[in-house]
């Protein structure tokens, strides 16, 4: 049985250029467990419009313990 669920949203953007690799800075944002994928993209792809920076990707993060 799943409990303390829990899901994350990372929100990376480009602040800059070492050795041709992107430098990313990471937002983490702690959301709903029950929220769906395209809800999450939505949501990240707003917060992503509303900086300068480039967006560099967009993650979901879930974890949880797990009992018998």
């Amino acid at each position: 049985m799943r409990v303390n669920s829990t899901t994350n949203l990372k929100i990376a953007c480009v602040i800059g250029c070492e050795n041709n690799r992107d430098v990313c800075k990471i937002i983490h944002l702690r959301v709903n467990p029950e929220a769906t994928d395209d809800d999450l993209l939505f949501a990240g792809k707003t917060i992503a419009a509303l900086q300068t920076l480039p967006l560099h990707s967009i993650d979901r993060a879930d974890c949880c313990d797990l009992t018998e």
